[in-house]
């Protein structure tokens, strides 16, 4: 009997030295992996072309799910363009990115303007379970800051579609900016919100007519959306 509780002793000690030793090997990997992200996304970053995005997207793609711990350790870079180059990832990956919902809600406060709008499409595009993020944009509602104000309210009604009566005609009064980059950013948010911006339909058509092409194509595409 002793000796069976020895060997019974000896057998568990084993397994659990094996356990630690696979453990410490996962994480020397992940720790691995997780800096390679990083060096391909500080790397791309810096790059002056268009394609970027995608090419990073592409080099990541398969490391699947673990791209996205480096991705929140990215967030917290003190280079602003990093920053908004890992959210850029976010808004576009394929993988599940709500392990990343709550470092993007604190980039919607980042000192820096661009990084907190380009944090809006990835939060946004997680929808209902982004809720957290509300709060946080409704301060943004009422801004001197036109765009950021606009675009609040279209991204709070892709979380929180509930708040259509209150937000809506922020949308709809936008389209009469003086600004056509604002006409644009009201009428692609009105698209995005499909039917539930059914109401914007006659003063999307009315920019139909707008002086500016850019303004007049977004509109086109925006009326498509919602109507069909």
């Amino acid at each position: 009997m002793k000796e069976m509780e020895e060997t019974q002793g000896w057998v568990s000690t084993t397994i659990d030295n094996h356990q630690m030793q696979w453990n410490s090997q996962n994480s020397r990997i992940d720790t691995y992996m997780n800096n390679n992200i990083i060096e391909f996304i500080q790397t791309f970053a810096h790059r002056p072309d268009t394609d970027r995005v995608f090419d990073a997207e592409q080099a990541i793609l398969p490391s699947g799910e673990a791209a996205i711990p480096a991705l929140i350790e990215v967030l917290k870079d003190p280079d602003f363009n990093i920053r908004i180059f890992a959210l850029k990832i976010l808004e576009h990956i394929d993988q599940n990115t709500e392990p990343a919902l709550q470092a993007m809600i604190k980039t919607l406060e980042d000192p820096d303007r661009i990084v907190r709008i380009a944090a809006l499409a990835p939060v946004a595009r997680l929808g209902t379970k982004a809720k957290e993020a509300v709060p946080i944009l409704e301060k943004w509602i009422g801004s001197d800051d036109e765009f950021a104000c606009v675009s609040a309210a279209g991204h709070i009604l892709m979380i929180d579609p509930s708040k259509a009566d209150e937000l809506l005609p922020i949308l709809i009064e936008s389209l009469k900016s003086d600004d056509f980059g604002i006409r644009c950013q009201s009428a692609w948010l009105l698209g995005q919100l499909g039917e539930l911006a059914k109401e914007a339909v006659p003063a999307l058509k009315r920019l139909l007519n707008d002086e500016n092409s850019s303004v007049r194509s977004v509109a086109a595409d925006a009326i498509e959306s919602v109507i069909y």
